[in-house]
């Protein structure tokens, strides 16, 4: 028996580790195939000096390029969300809500839907990313694959997670840090499992991007030697400050999603907004219109004019919350490693910044690294990308310093990411663990007892006395024959009692739960309960449904701490 169940997990083990190398390699050639069309679509259009089309004002002189282009890909966004019938575009909240959810199932139309419109969006001038949509990409193929009836029985998180980890291997070309960032802002555990498919689906990833070598990573860096008491005070200032910037966009992207509700404009039609904003704002500062990959590498490796900086700063952090909030989609990481590399080089211009101009890349790296971990909730995995970025330890400490601070202040002013905060907006308790978001989804009424002492409005006292004390009970309930609850009765209210109306001796205000209500409602509401059982009502129908007592309510929620410690710790 011992051998069976020693094959049985050894064949599990490794049809997951064959998964996760099998979804590393698709991820990869997607992913490498994403950003290369899209890179090269923008480029054509935005870049290409033969396709100008220009209109002057006066001294003024502005392309209309980017209106012509970014409003009609606003619109076939628009028309895709609208045939799709999506309420929203589908992103990494979503990914980390199906790792946790017991179930462990995306939206494939969605998920597939929304990079589908981030590919069009990227392609077509919006000011988003393009990691974020990969990252999901990446979870729906992983789920789309384990739905497949030929699959073996595998953990539904750890393969979500192998999706995330090679997304992020292919697109940066940091297999470490999609290792961890799967880790940290997904599955939110560390197993011995997941561990090792994470690690097999990054590394597959890595590799097939390496041997098939579409693209090269867009952001590795020369590093430069350097002394870190040159730049202690300048990191020290990038802390608060990039937990400033983050706290903007963050705050800024939620609440401009909350604008075309409000002035009644259809999710499917509030894309075209954000289509028309950068269609404007590109016409006369094209900078912060699409990935920014160049702009960024510009400002990090070349000395900029203040003034232009702030104006990258405003600029980019305005348009990028106004896409996403309006559903010109697309991805936020991006967008932050920009904020953070230009608020390292407003830094690096400041009077007790070192004259050395070298420090510039280690100060916009460092500014990257500290917008970025807290916008997406993974500090670790900040460090680790400057690490695998650049090949430099030093840049790696160096940027640990910010990273802690602005990371400590954001997780206190605002919350641990956006994802997070997206998600508790839709009434998902990330932040309370994966125990709370199960007894949360739950439902009481897969734990009713069906069998219950059922009393008639007509019975007598005497009758119900002995119904009680036969069927060894302290408590009966009173329903018609239809099976609609009445009333509850205690035995000890019975005792010595005349009369023969025994609704007059039913509980008063007795507690009574719905089929629907969640474990962790019912847990709560049992903090002030004192009885033997409660009764399970419909309480659209009021039909009886069946009776729960407190240990049944504790031994579900021990399954369910079992079920999360099986997960976690194997």
């Amino acid at each position: 028996m011992l051998k069976k169940i020693s094959f049985k997990a050894t064949k599990e083990s490794l049809s997951l580790l064959l998964i996760a190398a099998l979804i590393g390699s698709i991820v990869s050639f997607v992913a490498q195939l994403f950003i290369i069309s899209a890179k090269n679509i923008y480029d054509f259009i935005f870049n290409n000096n033969d396709f100008i089309l220009t209109f002057d004002i006066g001294e003024v002189s502005l392309n209309l390029i980017p209106l012509i282009i970014c409003v009609p890909s606003s619109i076939l966004v628009a028309l895709l969300m609208y045939y799709l019938k999506l309420p929203r575009w589908f992103g990494p909240a979503d990914t980390i809500y199906a790792a946790h959810h017991k179930a462990g199932i995306l939206d494939l139309k969605g998920g597939f839907g929304s990079t589908l419109a981030s590919f069009i969006s990227i392609s077509g001038g919006a000011s988003v990313g393009i990691y974020g949509p990969l990252v999901h990409f990446g979870a729906t193929v992983s789920s789309f694959i384990r739905r497949q009836t030929f699959m073996p029985k595998i953990p539904h998180d750890i393969i979500i997670g192998s999706g995330v980890a090679a997304a992020i291997s292919a697109g940066f070309g940091a297999p470490l840090a999609g290792i961890i960032f799967a880790h940290e802002t997904v599955l939110r555990h560390f197993s011995m499992r997941a561990v090792a498919a994470l690690a097999i689906a990054s590394m597959v990833a890595n590799y097939s991007a390496t041997e098939i070598g579409i693209v090269s990573p867009p952001l590795l860096l020369t590093a430069i030697p350097f002394e870190m008491i040159d730049i202690l005070t300048s990191l020290a200032l990038i802390g608060p400050l990039a937990a400033i910037v983050a706290v903007i966009f963050m705050k800024l992207i939620l609440f401009l999603g909350t604008i075309p509700s409000k002035i009644y404009l259809k999710n499917w039609q509030a894309p075209i907004v954000a289509g028309f904003a950068c269609g404007v704002c590109g016409m006369v500062f094209s900078e912060v219109l699409g990935l920014g990959t160049e702009t960024l590498m510009s400002v990090i490796t070349s000395e900029q004019i203040i003034g232009y900086l702030f104006a990258l700063l405003i600029g980019k952090l305005m348009l990028t919350s106004i896409c996403i909030g309006f559903g010109f989609f697309g991805g936020i990481f991006s967008p932050a490693l920009f904020l953070g590399g230009v608020l390292g080089a407003i830094i690096f211009h400041l009077p007790m910044t070192s004259i050395n101009p070298d420090l510039l890349s280690v100060l916009a790296v460092s500014g990257m690294a500290a917008v970025s971990s807290s916008v997406i909730g993974a500090p670790i995995t900040a460090i680790l990308l400057v690490l695998e970025l650049t090949g430099s330890y030093e840049y790696a400490i160096a940027a640990t310093f910010p990273i802690v601070i602005c990371s400590f202040i954001t997780s206190r002013i605002f919350g641990n990411s956006l994802f997070d905060k997206q998600l508790i907006s839709r009434g998902v308790a990330i932040t309370k663990g994966r125990e709370q978001i199960l007894l949360n989804e739950v439902l009481i009424e897969n734990y009713v007892d069906k069998n219950f002492t059922k009393l008639s409005s007509k019975t007598s006292i005497d009758k119900a006395v002995k119904l009680l004390t036969s069927e060894k009970t302290t408590e009966g309930y009173i329903v018609t024959k239809e099976n609609t609850y009445i009333g509850k009765i205690c035995l000890l209210s019975l005792v010595n009692k005349k009369g023969l109306n025994l609704i007059d001796y039913s509980e008063k205000k007795p507690l009574i739960i719905d089929p629907n209500t969640s474990l962790l409602s019912v847990i709560k509401k049992l903090s002030n309960f004192v009885g033997e059982s409660i009764p399970i009502v419909n309480k659209k129908t009021n039909a009886m449904i069946g009776i729960i007592s407190e240990n049944d309510v504790l031994k579900a929620y021990l399954e369910i701490s079992e079920e999360i410690n099986q997960i976690e710790k194997h």
